[in-house]
């Protein structure tokens, strides 16, 4: 056996322990407090910073490393089966985010369901927050580095291409990309 194989093997049998130890401390530990479904995948950190709302995630569904999970108070977010969220992405509910079954989601995406008011008589601190729930359907692919604003409704089977700002509705089957997102065709 060479060097590289047993090297490779190592570093398998490692991957795998660290995998496991995530999944008991995430699960049993600090974030005991969600309802995982069964054979969630842990890929890393996760972050969960002053949640006081319900998150829900369904089986199989893959976390990956740095990503962040912000609910306030009264809000909730779901995660369907099957799905792929990666690196650096950040899920913030006041109210309600849900993603759909199978939907795949890239790195460094920002899905949130409020944004600051703008009032020029008070500072934006004390303004307060637009708020509008976020849906995205089943099986769905959201490129790497995608913004998805309050309110907005993404359809089953849509794409929406990497570097995206969506501000509106996208239909089912679309295919969307640009600042701001617009519907490039429809899929068959």
């Amino acid at each position: 056996m060479s060097r590289h194989t047993v090297s490779r093997y190592a570093t398998r049998a490692i991957d795998l322990v660290a995998r496991v130890a995530r999944g008991v401390w995430y699960r049993h530990v600090y974030l005991s407090w969600i309802r995982f479904g069964r054979h969630v995948t842990f890929a890393g950190p996760i972050r969960c910073a002053g949640v006081t709302g319900t998150i829900e995630v369904g089986d199989r569904t893959f976390l990956g490393p740095n990503i962040s999970l912000a609910v306030a108070e009264g809000g909730h977010l779901r995660l369907g089966r099957d799905v792929s969220i990666n690196q650096g992405t950040l899920l913030s509910a006041r109210q309600s985010v849900a993603i759909g079954h199978g939907t795949r989601i890239g790195e460094n995406c920002s899905i949130r369901d409020s944004d600051h008011q703008i009032d020029a008589e008070r500072p934006i601190l004390e303004s307060g927050f637009l708020v509008g729930p976020v849906t995205i359907g089943n099986n769905v692919w959201i490129g790497r580095h995608v913004t998805v604003l309050p309110g907005v409704t993404i359809g089953d089977s849509a794409v929406i291409g990497a570097h995206s700002l969506v501000n509106r509705d996208i239909p089912a089957h679309a295919v969307a990309f640009g600042t701001p997102a617009r519907v490039q065709r429809v899929l068959a």
